[in-house]
């Protein structure tokens, strides 16, 4: 048997693969977002807002679809970095920044 080098390898690419989640889950949470205003039955894409209680709803769930990529991430991290590997967090950092500003972005023009 080996050292677990051959393990941490392994489980860094899946954490650093586990990235590309994000983009399939970008076009979900638009999806979701959009998708769920429209069968609430309010208008898409027109000046006229539909009420609080609705675009919390979908803007809460369309930010789940886009924080699917922090479990994987963390998962790989946390096994490669038991493996001795310092940097293992990183992918895990990435989509946090990643996901802390998709959230600003949505929640703070619900204010306005």
């Amino acid at each position: 048997m080996g050292n677990g080098a051959g393990t941490a390898g392994h489980t860094a690419l899946a954490a650093w693969l586990s990235l590309l989640l994000v983009i399939p889950c970008f076009f979900l949470a638009f999806l979701v977002g959009e998708g769920l205003v429209g069968l609430l039955g309010y208008p898409v894409g027109t000046s006229t807002r539909p009420p609080l209680w609705a675009g919390a709803l979908s803007t809460g769930l369309a930010l789940l679809a886009f924080a699917i990529p922090l479990w994987p991430t963390w998962h790989y991290g946390r096994r490669t970095r038991a493996a001795g590997v310092r940097t293992a967090m990183l992918p895990f950092v990435v989509v946090v920044v990643l996901v802390a500003g998709f959230t600003i972005l949505n929640v703070v023009p619900m204010g306005q």
